[in-house]
Order: C-alpha cells, then sequence, then structure tokens
C-alpha cells in the first residue's frame, strides 16, 4: 500500500509539471519528483529484500514473475493483496481480484454484467498486466484478438484476459512451477 501511495503521489506531480508555466515552479516539482523517483527505488529495494528474505515469498516471486507481462509491480502487489494465491478456485480468484463479471438483474430487467467488489490494488494491476499482456504474450493477444473479433468490447475483452492471467497465477503458484512456453512440436 506504501508503494501504490508513492506511485500516486509522482503521478500527480507530473500531471503538476505538465500543467505548470512559470520556471519556478517547473524547478520545484522536477525536484519534487526526483525525490519521489528515490524513495518509490528506495521501496522497491525494501519489499523485493524482504520477499527474499522468505523462501516461501520468494518462491511465489519467481512464479509470478515468470509470467510474461508479470513484472515487479505485478508480482510485489499479488504477493501483498493476494495472499491466498495458490489456494483458490477459478471461480474464487476472479472474485477476490474483482474480475469477475456479476449480473444486474431484478425481475424481469436483465443489466449487463460488470465487474466490482475484490480487492482494487489486484484488480487495477492485473489490468495493467493485461494492457501488456495483448502486446507482448502471444496466447494473450490470441485470445483477446479472438474476444474482440466475436464483438466483445475492448475493455470487457481486456478484463477477460485480466481474470485469465489471474487464474493462471493462481494455478502456477498452487502447483509450484513457473510458467514455461511450450513450443509445438513439428512432426
Amino acid at each position: 500500500m506504501a508503494r501504490a501511495r508513492v506511485v500516486e503521489a509522482l503521478a500527480a506531480l507530473k500531471n503538476q509539471l505538465c500543467t505548470a508555466e512559470s520556471k519556478f515552479l517547473k524547478r520545484q516539482l522536477e525536484r519534487r519528483i526526483v525525490r519521489a523517483d528515490k524513495d518509490l527505488a528506495a521501496l522497491d529495494g525494501e519489499i523485493l529484500k524482504r520477499i527474499k528474505a522468505d523462501d516461501g515469498l520468494a518462491r511465489r516471486y519467481a512464479i509470478l514473475t515468470s509470467i510474461p507481462s508479470f513484472g515487479f509491480a505485478v508480482a510485489a502487489t499479488l504477493i501483498a493483496c493476494l495472499a491466498e494465491i495458490g489456494s483458490l478456485t477459478a471461480k474464487q480468484i476472479g472474485m477476490l481480484a474483482g474480475l469477475a463479471p456479476i449480473a444486474d438483474q431484478s425481475g424481469e430487467r436483465d443489466g449487463i454484467r460488470v465487474i466490482w467488489g475484490g480487492r482494487p490494488a489486484v484488480r487495477r494491476v492485473l489490468y495493467l498486466a493485461a494492457l501488456s499482456a495483448t502486446r507482448f504474450n502471444a496466447d494473450m493477444r490470441v485470445f483477446y484478438k479472438r474476444l474482440t473479433t466475436s464483438g466483445k468490447p475492448a475493455k470487457v475483452a481486456l478484463i477477460a484476459v485480466a481474470r485469465k492471467l489471474a487464474v493462471l497465477a493462481n494455478t502456477l503458484v498452487r502447483e509450484d512451477r513457473v510458467w514455461e512456453h511450450h513450443m509445438p512440436r513439428h512432426a
């Protein structure tokens, strides 16, 4: 959570810098951004040190970072905010991450399915990982394109990719194995 607050503050400073007009204000904001960058780097170093000091957390970190599109921020957030990972079913992990579509029905009214609940920090990092995965993970790119070409809106398809990544991470942690890309065999 401390990391998320520093990242938010850094984003706010950068936004302020974009709109600053006076040289004095720009210099002040640039100094604060440099300081926030250093604080973030120090915090990331401490988080990584604590993860590596615990064998169980270090193993989870290795498993999570083996997944294409999962870097330090995603793995650290899942370790910190989703301690149950590896012990849940696919449906449970989707609900806990806030990525399961929930029906909006009452009587004869049948609304669109929405995602809500769960853990916002987990949902946020998995959504960002899904953005990356649709570009750099071949399997997730194919899945995303299949959904969008069949008529799903882009954001709905991204949420589906994020949920698929959550289920994948849960499965790999449960099975205590890293992600491996299996190349097709030629006969």
